[in-house]
């Protein structure tokens, strides 16, 4: 049976980030909610609270993914080829393939045809609406992040406009599961910390984040998706070329200069910003977890979000304890200060 293929713009500026209901989100909603029956399990009512504390972490409980989740590849590499003989996205069951989406110009539309690219379900859901895009599935490409799968998460983000959905990526040897050009789409309805994380300027549209247990980078869309793409993938292909790890989040936010340096949660929903998150950290296989931590600091928990399957440590585990953990997946201190270097003379 067809199809619907979800035509996104390729051109999107920051005037055309706002936050309101759309065509596009009802669509995907209700897609994921017709795909539920290729889900491993069900989604329960949703288990979050906010911690009290500097950065107002959200924990999120989901016993399910923990034992329920596909086993992850064999990774030695952050540029790893593609293997076709293990599992991959071309494997996946037709029911879990919910359209295909391309790039295009004007507005969003939604026809029937074939795209370039896949919007499929997650099997093993982190949350609501948890979802997969998948650039061009059929050629293949490795988990490296490219210049029309970042536009296309971007152009998907805006298009969609809801502040309680993110689109992330994690690179191979930053918890990446699948060796196949991937990007997830999620939803939670918190605010995370990223999202109103003060931040200094480097140069342009790209600023370091202040007084955050990971160093990283963050991004803001200043102009249009074109130019923010160019400027981040500047510094991804550095990422890339050094071999360090990496993980990515595209989210709403406050503007990178808003004149508060005070690192205390916003009372308001994000103000019409996209921000995108970049974070070099160390090989997810060389970070020395501590017996009974309870979760990996993968892109979610680096954001803020913090993903855990035991309901004791759920209703005990402190701001403290989530920092002990994200400083462990941070590079050191004299590693990222050469890559602020690097990226200034890049942008300037």
């Amino acid at each position: 049976m067809d199809k619907a293929c979800i035509i996104l713009p390729s051109s999107s500026t920051a005037q055309d980030v706002t936050i309101e209901g759309t065509v596009l989100d009802a669509v995907v909603n209700q897609l994921w909610e017709e795909a539920r029956g290729s889900l491993r399990y069900q989604i329960a009512e949703p288990r979050c609270r906010k911690i009290k504390g500097r950065f107002s972490f959200c924990l999120d409980y989901n016993a399910n993914r923990f034992s329920n989740k596909r086993k992850p590849h064999a990774i030695a590499s952050t540029n790893q080829p593609f293997d076709p003989d293990v599992f991959n996205f071309n494997n996946i069951k037709s029911e879990e393939i919910l359209c295909s989406m391309t790039l295009g110009e004007g507005s969003v539309n939604i026809t029937m045809g074939t795209g370039d690219s896949t919007l499929a379900v997650n099997d093993s859901p982190l949350s609501q609406c948890h979802l997969l895009i998948l650039p061009e599935p059929e050629k293949c490409f490795n988990q490296m992040l490219r210049p029309e799968a970042l536009k296309l998460g971007l152009s998907y983000l805006i298009a969609k406009k809801d502040p309680n959905t993110r689109v992330v990526f994690n690179s191979l040897r930053a918890f990446a599961s699948v060796n196949h050009l991937h990007l997830h789409s999620y939803q939670v309805d918190q605010t995370l910390p990223v999202e109103w994380a003060p931040a200094s300027k480097i140069a342009g549209c790209c600023y370091v984040l202040n007084d955050y247990p990971v160093y990283g980078f963050v991004f803001e869309l200043q102009e249009d998706i074109e130019t923010l793409s160019r400027v981040i993938m500047k510094v991804v292909g550095l990422l890339q070329q050094r071999e360090i790890s990496h993980n990515l989040m595209m989210t709403f936010g406050d503007p990178c200069e808003r004149g508060d340096e005070s690192c205390c949660e916003r009372s308001t929903q994000p103000l019409p910003v996209i921000r995108v998150l970049l974070w070099p950290v160390n090989p997810s296989d060389q970070i020395p977890l501590p017996e009974g931590c309870g979760f990996r600091p993968a892109v979610c928990e680096l954001s803020g979000h913090i993903l855990l399957h035991d309901k004791e440590l759920f209703d005990t585990i402190t701001e403290e304890d989530i920092v002990e953990v994200l400083s462990l997946a941070a590079v050191p201190e004299e590693l990222f200060v050469e890559l602020i270097e690097a990226v200034k003379n890049m942008l300037t």
